[in-house]
């Protein structure tokens, strides 16, 4: 009978050795807002209220970025990823601090590039929402991308209230959340990524946030095996999601690109997930029930989160509160 592989078991097969036995925890001083550079320029700043994630995903592309992250986080070889990480010292009063002093007003700020930013403390971003709340209307950004696999829902009652008291100079949401969901499939979540949520918890973040009145992007990446691909899709537009994202394991691209190791192990365990043929396929799936329009791919997918509402295909597919 056949047994899923443990996420122990995939790390061994990828470096030859077991996972470090914890998560070691240290300590960063550098600032949480840089200009938004590289694959992020659509953007006007990104933050980043931690160094390294807890996630350890074995497919993150962050590892085989020499410039994303210190290489004591990364390890030689990306094996250290998951196993260490660095929180920010005084995040919140960082925060406030950049908010009160105009830096982010009318920005698009996109929350994060490289750790997930609900891989942290509850009080953390409940802090950094309600900081947001509280701040005078001409200091607000001018709108959040929350890039995540985690749990945004615990502080969806705190998105939903800044939503409704933010005013938009181009009227788009003043938050986005692009939640990555890329399987429906509870094994492969286990086997591939450390410490995250599993599919059913996942779908019920989209629809809390959905709920709040919160554009959420699902965003399809990387694209594993399904189970129900369409009853997914259907789901999603039952919740009034206009259009969604989707990204296949990447090799040989301008940026972003899954590590070699697991491009190897896929070569071996899920030769498919590589397949144009195989892509190809589950692309009109998602077509046939969203639309060509509207299933979004690559850099134009990644663009689309900093003026979501601004496509002409997504005019009649708007969601509602």
């Amino acid at each position: 009978m056949y047994q899923p592989a443990t996420y122990d078991e995939t790390y061994q097969q990828l470096f030859n050795m077991l996972p470090p036995e914890s998560i070691h925890y240290g300590e960063s001083t550098a600032d949480i807002i840089r200009p938004a550079r590289g694959f992020v320029d659509g953007f006007d700043l990104t933050m980043q209220t931690q160094v390294g994630c807890p996630a350890g995903c074995l497919f993150c592309y962050v590892p085989s970025g020499r410039m994303l992250t210190p290489g004591q986080v990364r390890g030689d070889s990306g094996e250290r990823w998951g196993f260490e990480v660095r929180p920010k010292r005084a995040v919140l009063e960082m925060f406030e601090d950049h908010l009160e002093s105009g830096r982010l007003a009318g920005k698009i700020i996109y929350w994060s590039g490289v750790t997930d930013p609900y891989a942290t403390r509850a009080a953390e971003t409940r802090g950094i929402w309600d900081t947001l709340r509280r701040a005078r209307t001409h200091l607000r950004p001018r709108r959040i991308i929350v890039q995540t696999r985690f749990r945004p829902d615990r502080d969806a009652e705190l998105m939903g209230d800044y939503e409704r008291s933010t005013f938009t100079l181009d009227g788009g949401p003043a938050v986005v959340v692009s939640y990555s969901i890329g399987t429906d499939r509870d094994d492969l979540i286990r086997a591939w990524e450390h410490a995250t949520p599993t599919f059913a918890q996942r779908m019920h973040a989209i629809e809390t946030l959905r709920r709040t009145g919160i554009w959420v992007v699902p965003t399809l990446s990387p694209f594993g095996l399904w189970n129900n691909l369409p009853g997914t899709l259907a789901q999603f537009r039952a919740w009034d999601i206009p259009y969604i994202t989707h990204l296949f394991f990447k090799r040989n691209t301008d940026s972003a690109n899954t590590p070699s190791h697991f491009l190897d192990y896929l070569e071996r365990e899920y030769p498919m997930l590589l397949d144009p043929a195989w892509q190809k396929i589950q692309t009109r799936v998602m077509q046939h029930t969203f639309g060509v329009e509207n299933v979004l791919f690559g850099k134009t997918a990644f663009a689309s989160l900093a003026a979501p509402h601004m496509a002409a295909a997504f005019e009649n597919l708007l969601p509602s509160a």
